[in-house]
Protein backbone atom coordinates (compact mmCIF):
# COMPACT_ATOMS: atom_id res chain seq x y z
CA UNK A 1 0.00 0.00 0.00
CA UNK A 2 2.80 2.41 0.80
CA UNK A 3 4.32 1.95 -2.65
CA UNK A 4 1.01 2.83 -4.28
CA UNK A 5 0.93 5.97 -2.15
CA UNK A 6 4.57 6.77 -2.90
CA UNK A 7 4.00 6.51 -6.66
CA UNK A 8 0.93 8.72 -6.42
CA UNK A 9 2.61 11.33 -4.23
CA UNK A 10 5.77 11.47 -6.34
CA UNK A 11 3.79 12.69 -9.34
CA UNK A 12 1.46 14.95 -7.37
CA UNK A 13 4.40 16.56 -5.57
CA UNK A 14 5.51 18.04 -8.88
CA UNK A 15 2.39 20.23 -8.94
CA UNK A 16 2.91 21.53 -5.43
CA UNK A 17 6.61 22.16 -6.05
CA UNK A 18 5.66 24.17 -9.13
CA UNK A 19 3.36 26.37 -7.03
CA UNK A 20 6.06 26.92 -4.42
CA UNK A 21 8.61 27.86 -7.05
CA UNK A 22 6.35 30.60 -8.44
CA UNK A 23 5.28 32.13 -5.13
CA UNK A 24 7.22 33.49 -2.21
CA UNK A 25 5.70 32.06 0.93
CA UNK A 26 6.72 32.10 4.55
CA UNK A 27 8.50 28.96 5.74
CA UNK A 28 5.64 28.14 8.12
CA UNK A 29 3.14 28.35 5.24
CA UNK A 30 5.29 25.99 3.16
CA UNK A 31 5.57 23.45 6.00
CA UNK A 32 1.82 23.63 6.67
CA UNK A 33 1.04 23.27 2.95
CA UNK A 34 3.27 20.24 2.60
CA UNK A 35 1.70 18.60 5.67
CA UNK A 36 -1.80 19.20 4.30
CA UNK A 37 -0.66 17.94 0.89
CA UNK A 38 0.52 14.60 2.30
CA UNK A 39 -2.67 14.15 4.33
CA UNK A 40 -4.96 15.15 1.44
CA UNK A 41 -3.13 12.94 -1.05
CA UNK A 42 -3.62 9.97 1.29
CA UNK A 43 -7.41 10.16 0.97
CA UNK A 44 -7.62 8.50 -2.49
CA UNK A 45 -5.34 5.67 -1.30
CA UNK A 46 -7.97 4.84 1.31
CA UNK A 47 -9.77 3.05 -1.53
CA UNK A 48 -7.00 0.44 -1.49
CA UNK A 49 -7.24 0.11 2.28
CA UNK A 50 -11.04 -0.22 2.12
CA UNK A 51 -10.81 -2.95 -0.52
CA UNK A 52 -8.27 -4.87 1.56
CA UNK A 53 -10.53 -4.50 4.61
CA UNK A 54 -13.40 -5.91 2.56
CA UNK A 55 -11.29 -8.95 1.71
CA UNK A 56 -9.58 -8.13 -1.59
CA UNK A 57 -7.26 -11.00 -2.46
CA UNK A 58 -5.16 -9.19 -5.04
CA UNK A 59 -1.44 -9.22 -4.44
CA UNK A 60 1.25 -7.02 -5.89
CA UNK A 61 4.91 -6.55 -5.22
CA UNK A 62 6.50 -3.17 -4.64
CA UNK A 63 7.33 -2.16 -8.21
CA UNK A 64 3.88 -2.87 -9.74
CA UNK A 65 2.21 -0.90 -6.94
CA UNK A 66 4.64 1.99 -7.42
CA UNK A 67 3.95 2.02 -11.16
CA UNK A 68 0.20 1.87 -10.57
CA UNK A 69 0.45 4.90 -8.29
CA UNK A 70 2.42 6.80 -10.93
CA UNK A 71 -0.04 5.86 -13.69
CA UNK A 72 -3.04 6.83 -11.58
CA UNK A 73 -1.53 10.21 -10.70
CA UNK A 74 -0.57 10.90 -14.32
CA UNK A 75 -4.11 9.97 -15.40
CA UNK A 76 -5.63 12.33 -12.86
CA UNK A 77 -3.32 15.13 -13.95
CA UNK A 78 -4.11 14.45 -17.62
CA UNK A 79 -7.85 14.74 -16.96
CA UNK A 80 -7.29 18.19 -15.50
CA UNK A 81 -4.72 19.22 -18.10
CA UNK A 82 -7.00 18.38 -21.03
CA UNK A 83 -9.97 20.07 -19.30
CA UNK A 84 -11.98 16.88 -18.93
CA UNK A 85 -12.23 17.79 -15.25
CA UNK A 86 -12.23 21.46 -14.27
CA UNK A 87 -9.74 22.50 -11.62
CA UNK A 88 -12.64 23.37 -9.34
CA UNK A 89 -13.91 19.76 -9.60
CA UNK A 90 -11.03 18.24 -7.63
CA UNK A 91 -13.48 16.01 -5.75
CA UNK A 92 -14.30 14.15 -8.99
CA UNK A 93 -10.61 13.45 -9.56
CA UNK A 94 -10.23 12.31 -5.97
CA UNK A 95 -13.21 9.98 -6.34
CA UNK A 96 -11.80 8.50 -9.57
CA UNK A 97 -8.44 7.85 -7.92
CA UNK A 98 -10.22 6.30 -4.92
CA UNK A 99 -12.11 3.93 -7.24
CA UNK A 100 -8.97 3.02 -9.21
CA UNK A 101 -7.08 2.25 -6.01
CA UNK A 102 -10.03 0.16 -4.84
CA UNK A 103 -9.90 -1.86 -8.08
CA UNK A 104 -6.13 -2.31 -7.90
CA UNK A 105 -6.51 -4.07 -4.56
CA UNK A 106 -8.42 -6.84 -6.34
CA UNK A 107 -5.94 -7.30 -9.21
CA UNK A 108 -3.19 -9.90 -9.00
CA UNK A 109 -0.28 -7.84 -10.34
CA UNK A 110 2.36 -10.46 -9.59
CA UNK A 111 3.13 -12.90 -12.44
CA UNK A 112 4.04 -15.77 -10.14
CA UNK A 113 0.67 -15.48 -8.37
CA UNK A 114 -1.15 -15.71 -11.71
CA UNK A 115 0.62 -18.94 -12.67
CA UNK A 116 -0.20 -20.84 -9.47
Amino acid sequence: MWYLYLGYVAIQFYAIADVFSRNSLAASAVVFSIAVFFIWSFIPILGYILAKALGAKGYAKKLPLLLCGVIIALSENALTYFNLIAEKQYNIGTALVFILCFVIAYLPLNKQELAS
